[in-house]
């Protein structure tokens, strides 16, 4: 591990193992049952600091969900901005990478001519190894209305003929006054291009 940046190391089913740099601060994590049981511990410790245990069953409760959630996408990792992370742009956001696989009724090429129809989708480099595309979403969080801004890259897997590939979602949730084309927003959007690029599929021995 980096003393400067965190790296995401992960492997997808059937597809093999792959690296990637994560932006000064960030955390990653499988979606295994160990560290579900480490976030839930780690949240009790920060709940007993902040003499509020009264909690530690709801937020518990939360935590198994958003698990359950991201296996049931067939997520492969996930990340987010740890306590030291620099809070420069608009405040939370989080990076979950799901295996997409294609069939006869939508393969991997239709999602992407979807994306460039609808959400003008870009290749990211020269070399058209990835495409990605970014939506907005209200959604509530709470009693909270908000927006969600997703940024998505696609990054097919080797040797699969286009069948699989995976999919990084970074949400950005943010006020519904901050506006598609806010810099802060750009921000974000640079950041992330510069870290998906990083993602490198191992070699098989």
């Amino acid at each position: 591990m980096s003393s400067l940046r965190a790296e995401l190391l992960g492997q997808a089913p059937a597809s093999g193992k792959f690296r990637m740099l994560l932006p000064p601060g960030w955390e990653q994590h499988s979606v295994s049952k160990e560290d579900e049981q480490q976030l839930v511990r780690r949240a009790g410790e920060k709940l007993a600091r902040a003499h509020r245990p009264d909690l530690f069953a709801q937020l518990s409760s939360q935590v198994a969900e958003m698990m359950a959630g991201l296996r049931e996408r067939n997520a492969i990792a996930y990340a987010f901005a740890g306590e030291a992370s620099p809070t420069w742009a608009l405040g939370a956001a989080s990076l979950v990478g799901v295996l997409r696989t294609g069939d006869d009724e939508v393969s991997l090429d239709a999602l992407v001519r979807h994306a460039i129809d609808n959400f003008d989708a870009q290749p990211l480099g020269d070399d058209y190894r990835i495409v990605r595309w970014v939506e907005r979403h209200p959604v509530t969080i709470g009693d909270e209305s908000v927006v969600s801004t997703t940024i998505n890259y696609l990054i097919p897997v080797p040797r699969t003929y286009r069948k699989k590939a995976v999919q990084w979602v970074v949400t950005v949730p943010h006020p519904d006054t901050v506006a598609a084309d806010d810099p802060r927003l750009a921000q974000w959007v640079a950041l992330f291009d510069a870290h998906i690029a990083t993602m490198e599929w191992e070699q098989s021995a």
